[in-house]
């Protein structure tokens, strides 16, 4: 290749990096959930899902705040009406389970609000339209963390995101272990880009956990925090832009089985923040700047006794799994 051809090449290499980026933002803009281009029905359907967990997530702390979600709970009910207080679609019933469960612990406690008297009334008018039970709410686990799994299926099953740790931190072996069992994660053309930077000073996972302020209600129980990130070196050119968040994703799904398997808790925490932010996380953790950060997780030895979590009911297969060509019967 001539010196002329090649410089040729490195400018087209150059600007796929302007074109691809831009069909990125085009495709976010127009179809994400707060675009007007987006078909209305299909925001509500995940806005009710979002808006619901926050209320499961602090249901499942070990002692909820009475009377927290005042302005969530009143917009669940009012998205669901407007969607079909009658459905029976997954978001609907998944409200309707957690907020069965928000006024039995107000009423058990009893405690008297216009807030339950709504609720009270919304739960009475979508039983009068609809049968379906409510699927959403908490599941609790009377004896702990399950210890023992009879099948690869069974550890999945019970796998879930705890809020609910001792006090007692987790020890380097088995931190090591987790990590070993998250290596055996599908990396592509096996780059190993993943990195985990482990924080167990409390002041540190504190400070952390302000900037990703996700956390509130527990975070004073997190006795160990993980970053996971991916080193950007590993990848090259426009068309690999995502790949170091897919194969960072894949190893932290492992990891947090493997902690579960090796009976640790583990809670994921989204990273959905702005450079800044990544930019001052980075500095705290002493994390490198050509990482790129994609997720926390909540780490430790799950609190002692009975646990609860929230329920997070999934979709059904029918909605998920799409079917083309023919399928060989069993």
């Amino acid at each position: 290749m001539s010196a002329f051809a090649a410089k040729l090449n490195q400018i087209g290499k150059a600007l796929l990096f302007i074109t691809e980026f831009a069909q990125d933002l085009y495709y976010y803009t127009k179809y994400c959930g707060v675009s007007p281009f987006q078909i209305a029905r299909k925001r509500v359907y995940y806005k009710i899902i979002i808006e619901t967990h926050a209320i499961e997530k602090g249901l499942s702390l070990a002692s909820p705040r009475m009377l927290f979600g005042r302005q969530k709970i009143p917009a669940i009910m009012r998205q669901i009406r407007w969607y079909g207080i009658e459905s029976n679609d997954m978001p609907i019933r998944m409200a309707t389970g957690a907020l069965e469960t928000y006024l039995a612990i107000h009423r058990t406690a009893g405690i008297d609000d216009p807030l339950l008297d709504d609720i009270h009334s919304f739960l009475k008018e979508r039983t009068s339209v609809s049968a379906a039970p409510g699927s959403g709410g908490l599941r609790h686990f009377a004896n702990g963390l399950p210890q023992q799994h009879s099948t690869s299926a069974s550890l999945l099953e019970s796998r879930f995101s705890c809020r609910m740790f001792s006090s007692q931190p987790l020890d380097l072996e088995t931190l090591e272990r987790i990590v070993e069992l998250a290596q055996t994660a599908p990396s592509q053309c096996n780059r190993q880009a993943t990195k985990i930077h482990y924080y167990n000073k409390p002041e540190t996972i504190t400070a952390l956990l302000q900037l990703q302020a996700g956390s509130s209600g527990f975070s004073e129980a997190v006795t160990g925090l993980v970053v996971v990130a991916f080193d950007l070196a590993a990848w090259g050119g426009a068309q690999q832009r995502n790949q170091g968040y897919v194969d960072a994703s894949l190893f932290a799904m492992n990891f947090m089985v493997a902690a579960h398997a090796l009976g640790a808790a583990s809670c994921p925490l989204n990273l959905a923040v702005r450079h800044t932010t990544e930019r001052q996380i980075k500095r705290l953790g002493g994390i490198p700047d050509d990482q790129r950060l994609v997720m926390m997780i909540a780490l430790g030895l799950p609190a002692p006794g009975a646990l609860k979590a929230a329920a997070s009911p999934r979709q059904p297969v029918t909605e998920v799994l799409r079917v083309v060509g023919g399928v060989a019967s069993v």
